[in-house]
């Protein structure tokens, strides 16, 4: 009898940078969270409803070392257009660094490098006090050595903030699109991995202390794993256990201070932790922290994130507010 096994998921679709969490916020609080109410463009990658006037003339910045020398960021900068709405422009790119080529045989023939890069156009607008609703268009570009693809992909959200702001919740489908051009010519089309994404964030009344958790993949609840035994005969083993599924799908922070000029911040997923932990072996993976400080000329955030016993990966992030908003 073959036993449970517990693999990463991905790997089956195209354009799978697009799930990176370049946020150093998000990254504090476990990764994925579609429903933290802040002002800093660097969120809209997770929700683009989260754009709001509080945004206006805000640039920001953000970048993360990854796994194997890989760095990843994002770029964007908001605009109020007053009863239209809010708009917003950013890049989001991550550079695979150089490779060595060779032929056939085996004979280096020099180097080749590796990125991806996307162009997200974010709108949203609010309807009444309470809802705002968004959208992002991301035009694609991949380019791996001599081959190319382009495609497209688009982002939906809406979110609701409780008349006394203590409360956020959110729906979000991220990732909906196509590959419009393969890597080589008469190559077949890959799809994208989609992500229905529900998210709640809620700050205590008379404690400092905010939390946010995130659902994601509820489009792909219950995955199951196929394996081979020593006789080649297939043996299909589903996750039928409630609490390990549903605990594969959430993304869990916790801020303290959240309003003040310094803010910690923890997170757990448990999902990576699972699919990344050795067994019997303790250690960091799935867990992360960080904090944000806010001061007068631009907000800085930090993330460490951790992916393996041995693997820790740093965000940060920084942004400010042209218009000299924060420095009042």
């Amino acid at each position: 009898m073959l036993p449970v096994l517990f693999g990463q998921t991905g790997g089956e679709g195209v354009f799978n940078f697009l799930q990176l969490t370049s946020s150093a916020k998000a990254a504090a609080l476990g990764g994925i969270q579609v429903a933290l109410p802040d002002p800093d463009p660097e969120l809209l990658l997770q929700n683009p409803a989260l754009l709001s006037p509080e945004m206006n003339q805000t640039i920001s910045v953000s970048y993360a070392r990854y796994l194997a020398g890989i760095g990843f960021g994002y770029g964007s900068y908001a605009r109020d257009l007053g009863k239209f709405g809010m708009a917003a422009i950013g890049i989001q790119f991550v550079d695979y660094g150089q490779f060595v080529a060779a032929d056939e045989t085996g004979l280096v023939t020099g180097n080749f490098s590796a990125s991806d890069y996307a162009i997200n156009f974010t709108y949203a607008k609010s309807i009444g006090s309470l809802f705002t609703v968004g959208g992002s268009l991301k035009p694609i570009y991949s380019h791996l050595e001599n081959y190319r693809s382009f495609g497209i992909a688009a982002d939906l959200g809406i979110v609701r903030n409780s008349a006394d702001s203590l409360t956020t919740i959110a729906l979000c489908i991220r990732h909906i699109g196509a590959q419009i051009t393969p890597y080589y010519d008469y190559g077949s089309h890959e799809k994208l991995e989609w992500s229905l994404q529900f998210g709640c964030t809620r700050q205590l009344q008379f404690a400092p202390l905010r939390w946010s958790i995130t659902a994601y993949d509820l489009n792909q609840w219950n995955n199951t794993l196929t394996a081979s035994d020593s006789n080649g005969m297939n043996q299909e083993t589903a996750r039928t256990s409630l609490f390990p599924i549903l605990f594969r799908h959430l993304s869990l922070g916790a801020e303290i201070f959240p309003e003040h000029t310094v803010t910690f911040r923890i997170g757990y997923n448990y999902r990576r932790d699972t699919d990344l932990s050795a067994t019997h072996q303790g250690g960091m993976t799935g867990f992360t922290t960080g904090l944000g400080i806010k001061l007068p000329a631009f907000r800085f955030n930090y993330a460490l994130s951790g992916y393996s016993q041995s693997v820790m990966v740093h965000n940060i992030s920084i942004s400010s507010n042209l218009s000299g908003r924060n420095r009042k």
